[in-house]
């Protein structure tokens, strides 16, 4: 362990005499908080003489000359970021940013240089908060926290200022482009263990109080022991031990001859059960790095004991927090996005918390009472009225979550930050006849990777959630090499046609499985063909259900042609057909999840639970929102057994000669194995996926996703099932298309199956796909409706095709006559204009302004009616 710096002691004899200070020498508790509720509460506005869209973003930022940093300033203006707050230090620079540092508190500061403003680690104002009362507002001081369980079970918590800087025990050290800090949580192990955990009455008595001359010195050691009447014996008063209480302890013990041979004498007796609160060290590095500040935490760098179960590590919980009397919004990823308006007095609603990427399948979840939009974009960030900042998680995002909340709860700010689960817990309960008990199982392994957080920074021009979606799309084009698209004549129009499902039939009355084409590779050319007739140009056709027997197919190791689709030869014609038509064939396989009953699957290739059983998925009953546990369940494959997989399925792909591959779950699933032997964690799974997925993209010319995860999609020509829309949480005030925000010009795109959707109205998604930038999506089959009866694919009544090509082509030729010419042109600006009116603007200028309402509105003196659009600009100026 490091010495630590006459800084850090000078902070821990300062601390000792600060009046009024908390002192919380123990983990805290938790509380427990209340699942997100499902209502969607919109803050609207009138519909009618809309007037000019609010350009408050576009103000220019405050040009007041930053006071020197050692001149004292009022908190008020360290908070709007107009001068430097006292005590704050420059520890690194470069043409973009300069990072600071308050020696005394670790917390730090950035300063962007385009615009003078200042983002702070914490609150500078947070004395002041007259909400926050107890640890809440001890926490305000946080810039690490950890949620853990210890070896009793009791769920606690420690932070870097309760349990580290109070006491002196960090150390700062300045870096090429930053600054690393080590923060030791917890008293230090050197300094506690010399006094005895436990001791008995006699030795007590004889070998410390009788050794000590003075009354003052036996009083100070016996305050710091409780006698227990029934053992008779003397029992360590932590919560009492530390700082200057310590050192006197210590020092009485080394004057008295109370040594290191005394203490393994009484731990002998006693048991090592010394060594007082948990020990952690946690390593924070802050590098600058262009326009962005990293924030990280290296692999293995974080020491903790192994009785201690980590659960979750906040970063940062403070950064660019908002009060009471600022204006804006707070951006979180809930589906397309999701905006959080400062002070919206929503404090009835659970504070917002979303695990990215959606739900891991390896961890049991017994219940689904509700259907939540994934996070598939792991940023965050804040607008204010003149400036804003995004958060990127780099590293770690696989484990990560988005918190945020709004002030009035806990205290006066409003919140967001990234939080990395370290352990996963599962409940297991005992049962022994009437008598059960519940114990927590957690992983074998903690998650060991990188954590690090890129902070950019936006200026009045830029401070909205489009400014942010432009930075995020700028970082990716860095960082993957995204390209643009080429120009084309028409946008895509997707359309998913069913090959074969399974069908339970009927022979003398005994019942069989069997195999219920749907759409044959014939009957598919036919449909391209009536579609082509019909004007409609672009296809893209993700074909589901066409080997290893149907949708749910077997284990995709090998590659199996369906018979009765047509076989190899069948298909063969149809990528020829294809090609000769401009459509573009993609052949849909899974991968992450292993259906009920499949052959050529092995349990061995299945993920563990935590509790060791084999990682089951089971169908959800309607009725009681509970797993159906007398279905038959399907599996979750482990992440170790899919390079094995994929490199069977593409030695027979390749032979068929097809160009186009769709992947069903790899970039909307993300699963772990918490196999004992060897815990494969969604970062490590995450990996594995990539992996796979390169190795995919260099054997067929494009690839197609569903769902669209971050990790994945640099490898994606199309992705279906995008995020439209979000979860509708309580907290959040209005969904915003962030995600299109983001992809529109470089990836081609489209949310769910209109035919599928839970609004059908054509009129409805026309407009949304105008807002969006978004393509035609209809999912479809050709035999006759009466083929799915009585089988579990029943929710496919809609997909009969003959219902619906005529108004699918007419609507894919009116979207294309708006939007070909802007598909490799990204969304520059997207604004709400009023309740249901929004207006999306392209790169080279095209505008248009949909409205959603009922009722006509009036924009700028131009009339948009009810449940229609306008198109302005141009897009080739």
């Amino acid at each position: 362990m490091k010495k630590l710096t006459i800084i850090a002691i000078a902070v821990m004899i300062g601390s000792l005499l600060v009046s009024g200070m908390p002192n919380y020498a123990g983990p805290t508790p938790v509380s427990a908080t209340a699942a997100n509720a499902s209502d969607d509460q919109s803050a609207e506005q009138p519909i009618e003489q809309i007037g000019q869209a609010d350009d408050s973003a576009e103000q220019p930022a405050s040009t007041e000359e930053e006071t020197a940093a050692s001149e004292p300033v009022n908190a008020e203006a360290g908070r709007q970021a107009q001068s430097l707050s006292e005590g704050m230090e420059a520890a690194a620079e470069n043409e973009h940013l300069i990072l600071y540092v308050n020696e005394a508190t670790t917390e730090i500061a950035v300063k962007d240089k385009r615009n003078g403003a200042i983002w702070y680690s914490n609150p500078q104002d947070r004395e002041d908060d007259a909400i926050a009362t107890g640890y809440n507002k001890s926490k305000l001081n946080v810039q690490v926290e950890l949620s853990y369980y210890d070896s009793a079970g009791n769920s606690l918590k420690y932070d870097n200022y309760t349990h580290s800087i109070q006491n002196g025990q960090f150390v700062i050290e300045k870096a090429d482009g930053g600054l690393n800090i080590v923060y030791t949580l917890g008293e230090v192990k050197s300094d506690i263990e010399a006094i005895p955990k436990y001791i008995s009455e006699e030795r007590f008595q004889n070998l410390i109080i009788g050794k000590i001359a003075s009354d003052a010195d036996k009083k100070e050691i016996e305050k710091r022991f409780k006698f227990n009447e029934e053992t008779k014996q003397y029992e360590r008063r932590d919560s009492s031990l530390k700082g200057v209480g310590l050192s006197k302890v210590t020092g009485i013990f080394k004057e008295i001859g109370y040594d290191e041979e005394q203490v393994a004498i009484d731990k002998a007796a006693y048991g090592d059960e010394g060594g007082g609160a948990a020990s952690v060290v946690i390593p924070l590095h802050y590098r600058l790095d262009g326009e962005y500040l990293k924030v990280s935490i290296p692999a293995g760098g974080l020491e903790y004991p192994d009785t201690m179960k980590i659960q979750t590590l906040s970063l940062l919980p403070f950064f660019g927090a908002s009060g009471m009397k600022d204006e804006g919004y707070t951006l979180v990823p809930d589906g397309s996005g999701s905006l959080i308006h400062f002070n919206n007095e929503k404090t009835y609603a659970a504070p917002y918390r979303a695990v990215m990427y959606g739900s891991d399948t390896a961890i049991n979840q017994l219940m689904q009472i509700q259907k939540e939009e994934s996070a598939r974009l792991p940023v965050f960030g804040m607008k204010y009225d003149d400036r804003g900042f995004l958060g990127i998680i780099e590293q770690g995002d696989a484990a990560s979550a988005i918190e945020a909340d709004v002030s009035g709860r806990l205290n006066q700010y409003n919140t967001v930050y990234p939080s990395f689960t370290l352990n996963n817990m599962e409940e297991v309960t005992l049962s022994n006849g009437w008598r059960s008990s519940t114990v927590k199982k957690f992983q074998a392994q903690p998650f060991q990777s990188d954590i690090a957080v890129a902070y950019g920074f936006l200026a009045a021009d830029e401070a909205s959630y489009s400014g942010m979606a432009a930075h995020y799309r700028d970082f990716l084009t860095e960082k993957n090499a995204m390209a643009k698209l080429e120009e084309a004549d028409s946008i895509p129009f997707y359309v998913e046609l069913i090959g074969g499902i399974p069908k339970k039939k009927f022979f003398l009355g005994i019942p069989y499985n069997a195999y219920q084409p749907l759409t044959t590779f014939q009957q598919a050319e036919d449909i391209l063909g009536q579609m082509k007739d019909m004007g409609v140009e672009g296809i893209q056709l993700r074909y589901t259900g066409w080997f290893n027997d149907g949708i749910k197919h077997n284990l995709p190791k090998s590659v199996s042609v369906d018979k009765k689709l047509g076989g190899a030869k069948g298909l063969r014609a149809l990528q020829e057909y294809a090609d000769n038509s401009g459509v573009g064939l993609y052949p849909d396989a899974t991968f992450l999840e292993v259906y009920a009953n499949a052959k050529g699957f092995k349990k061995s290739q299945a993920s563990r639970l935590i509790t060791n059983k084999l990682a089951a998925i089971y169908p959800y009953r309607i009725s009681t929102f509970r797993q159906d546990d007398e279905a038959d369940p399907g599996y979750v494959l482990s992440p170790g057994a899919l390079p094995g997989i994929v490199d069977g399925f593409m030695k027979d792909y390749s032979k068929l000669g097809l160009s186009g591959l769709s992947l069903r779950d790899m970039g909307d699933k993300l699963n772990s194995d918490f196999n004992r032997t060897n815990v494969i964690d969604r970062e490590e799974a995450k990996e594995i996926a990539l992996e796979q997925m390169k190795q995919m993209s260099e054997s067929v010319s494009d690839l197609m996703l569903e769902g669209g995860n971050a990790y994945a999609a640099p490898y994606a020509r199309h992705i279906v099932d995008a995020p439209m829309t979000n979860s509708g949480f309580n907290i959040t005030d209005e969904s915003v298309p962030f995600f299109q925000l983001v992809y529109h010009g470089y990836v081609q795109y489209a949310g769910a199956a209109w035919n599928m959707a839970d609004d059908q109205d054509s009129e409805i998604n026309f407009l949304k796909a105008l807002e969006t930038g978004s393509a035609v999506h209809y999912t479809w089959f050709y035999a006759d409706p009466s083929a799915i009866k009585m089988t579990e694919f029943d929710n496919l009544y809609s997909a009969d095709y003959r219902r619906w090509i005529d108004e699918a082509a007419q609507q894919h030729v009116k979207l294309n006559g708006i939007l070909h010419d802007v598909q490799n042109q990204v969304i520059k600006e997207h604004t709400k204009l009023a309740a249901g009116v929004y207006q999306t603007t392209f790169e080279k200028g095209k505008t248009i302004i949909v409205n959603y309402n009922e009722k006509a509105a009036n924009v700028n003196g131009v009339t948009v009616g009810a449940k229609d659009y306008w198109v302005g600009g141009n897009a080739k100026p």
